[in-house]
């Protein structure tokens, strides 16, 4: 009777990655922990609507608990990197593993996002560099401060397409992600299959519509026709 192999192996990789489902489950719980923060994140930066007073309070706030703001943001940092060099390694390991091309190419949805994926998350680490140096103050549109600098950012075009874009293409890799996620854990039944790509692509469009929300309300233009208060 021939045997079944319910784990790959690369004999290159560290000994506690040699399993390929190792390495999805640390994918699977570090975009877990990815997807809670990206709601935080959103439900945090609602207060940009309310003005610059309000905005530095809530800093004032985060700096006031630096057990909390530090807590979240070493755990951020650790699931980041961890989805980095994870994924970065299993897209590699699968990648070298494809020796002969595929004959007739099947439109199957787990080859798709894992081509997808790659270039989604490059594309999302390229603007999450720009998001921090325009936070931290390396990218300056106004010298006021936080809120006038993303403010001041939000007055030029080519960053609200850049942010836009951002967000679009936060949704895709956010919806092949969660369906992984949903396959990695096991959320596997002819009962409820169906509902695995509804409820991913509720995950990843209502994150970044939530988000592309958030940033045309901040538009200069938008707040000035809907009688904001900023």
């Amino acid at each position: 009777m021939n045997e079944v192999q319910l784990f790959t192996r690369e004999r290159s990789l560290p000994a506690i990655w040699h399993y390929s489902m190792m390495r999805k489950a640390a994918m699977a719980v570090s975009g877990i922990a990815l997807i809670v923060f990206l709601f935080g994140h959103w439900n945090g930066n609602r207060v940009l609507l309310e003005g610059e007073m309000e905005f530095n309070a809530y800093l004032e706030w985060l700096q006031a608990h630096p057990l909390l703001h530090y807590g979240i943001w070493t755990i951020v940092a650790a699931a980041l990197v961890v989805h980095l060099v994870v994924g970065s390694t299993h897209w590699l390991h699968n990648h070298r593993a494809r020796r002969v091309p595929y004959r007739k190419k099947k439109q199957q949805a787990t080859t798709w996002a894992a081509r997808t994926m790659i270039v989604s998350g490059t594309i999302l680490l390229l603007f999450l560099v720009l998001h921090i140096a325009q936070i931290r103050g390396w990218l300056v549109f106004d010298s006021g401060g936080v809120y006038r600098n993303l403010q001041a950012g939000f007055e030029h075009w080519a960053v609200v397409a850049v942010y836009l874009l951002g967000q679009i293409t936060l949704a895709f890799h956010l919806y092949h992600g969660a369906w992984s996620l949903f396959q990695t854990l096991g959320i596997n039944h002819p009962r409820y299959n169906h509902w695995r790509r509804p409820i991913a692509a509720v995950i990843g469009v209502g994150i970044a519509a939530l988000n592309i929300a958030l940033i045309l309300l901040n538009l200069d233009l938008v707040r000035r026709v809907t009688g904001g208060a900023m």
